[in-house]
């Protein structure tokens, strides 16, 4: 560009100024450019006159105030513009905000994040990388020479990371925190991560938002861990559901399952059907029960029907069978066994306490006490010639039907 005559002598007066400044024209463009704005924003005067200003520096300020403006490399450089016209021409100085004290600060705060193992990233309020952490090129598996200065949508290679950035954004603008959000990502080494982010938002001297802190934590191992081990909780589950499948086993109590009591109920009354041997059959049902899961919760009642379970096996003979009908009721099968030995047996049973008194605290007024009510049964000759599924059901309805009675009659 041809200088004339005003324009180098505008030149020589700016080059006074010790704040970078600069000067338009009538049509806008820069007529001057002095060396203090060489030196700050490396940028020499051959190559932005003759432009106009939001070409090389970004947002130019029309009048007095803070300013926001871009360097040769895309840096922020921030302070006051002061504005003023002379005849054709309009002057433009900026105080920059880099003294020395703030200069030293920010060395400091560099140097401590380079300490912090978390990733930080610093952004402006247009998303340009201002400043990385180690922790992050680590995280990120980027470099901060090649992302300092530049869009922060190159810290990984989804696209979903302007969707991010923005979600950020649009949550500190709104004065809403984010805090323990997860984010997932594939990194450009091809690394699938968890991240747990949290940001903060920065402000200009207005109060307006001027970009954000982003903290990022890999969360991977724990995530992974978590997904190990819940898949790990289904894989017994399931296995300690088979396993008292194929044992025909109450999976709470350990007696018997109903499939399982009915088959030795059916092979008893069978062989009472061919030698005459009595078969008698116990029924036992606790009293209060659901007043115990509902006062005290259901491992409570667990708690309880285990207990039982153990003293109903503890009072049988090695021939009987205990299993288990529902969720508080049980039945013996007795072969062999008459009516005076079964009651006896029943005695037992019903001789039954909690292994410990319940807490008062959390019972009601009408909480009936913990007990057991047993019916017996002895199987009749038409229920033992009866075929398998008609003698075991009635042989089980009469019993249930004893120990309801027993019940009503109380």
């Amino acid at each position: 560009m041809q200088l004339d005559a005003q324009d180098v002598a505008t030149a020589r007066f700016l080059d006074g100024f010790p704040d970078p400044t600069w000067s338009v024209d009538a049509t806008g463009r820069l007529s001057a450019w002095n060396r203090a704005a060489v030196t700050v924003f490396g940028l020499s005067a051959a190559t932005v006159l003759g432009r106009f200003p939001q070409e090389v520096l970004g947002e130019v300020p029309t009048v007095d105030g803070p300013v926001d403006l871009r360097d040769a490399q895309g840096r922020r450089v921030g302070g006051a513009a002061v504005v003023w016209a002379d005849g054709d021409l309009v002057h433009t100085s900026v105080r920059v905000c880099r003294g020395d004290v703030g200069s030293r600060s920010r060395r400091l705060l560099e140097d401590l994040l380079e300490h912090v193992g978390d990733a930080v990233v610093v952004v402006d309020a247009a998303g340009t990388v201002e400043l990385l952490n180690k922790g992050a090129e680590r995280l990120y598996g980027v470099r901060a020479e090649d992302l300092v200065g530049r869009h922060a949508r190159g810290l990984w290679q989804d696209e979903e990371v302007e969707e991010y950035l923005e979600a950020v954004r649009r949550e500190l603008v709104a004065g809403r925190t984010w805090s323990g959000v997860e984010v997932e990502f594939v990194t450009h080494g091809g690394r699938s991560l968890v991240v747990e982010s949290a940001a903060t938002a920065l402000h200009d001297a207005h109060g307006g938002y001027a970009g954000a802190v982003l903290v990022g934590r890999d969360v991977t191992p724990v995530r992974e861990l978590e997904q190990s081990l819940r898949a790990a909780t289904r894989a017994l589950r399931d296995r300690a559901t088979q396993m008292a499948k194929a044992t025909h086993r109450d999976a709470l109590t350990g007696v018997a399952a109903r499939s399982l009591l009915q088959e030795r109920l059916s092979a008893a009354l069978g062989a009472s059907a061919d030698g005459d041997e009595p078969v008698c059959v116990l029924a036992a049902d606790l009293d209060g029960f659901r007043a115990v899961n509902d006062s005290y919760g259901l491992a409570a009642g667990d708690a309880l029907l285990i207990a039982f379970a153990a003293h109903l096996r503890s009072a049988l003979p090695p021939s009987a069978t205990a299993g288990r009908l529902g969720a508080d009721e049980f039945a013996v099968v007795l072969p062999g066994t008459d009516e005076v030995q079964a009651e006896r047996i029943a005695d037992v049973v019903r001789a039954w306490t909690p292994p410990t008194p319940l807490p008062g605290r959390g019972r009601r007024a009408d909480d009936r006490r913990v007990g057991v009510t047993v019916g017996v049964v002895r199987a009749t000759p038409v229920e033992c010639r009866s075929p398998f599924d008609t003698g075991v059901r009635s042989v089980l309805e009469r019993v249930e039907e004893d120990v309801r009675a027993q019940k009503n009659a109380r």
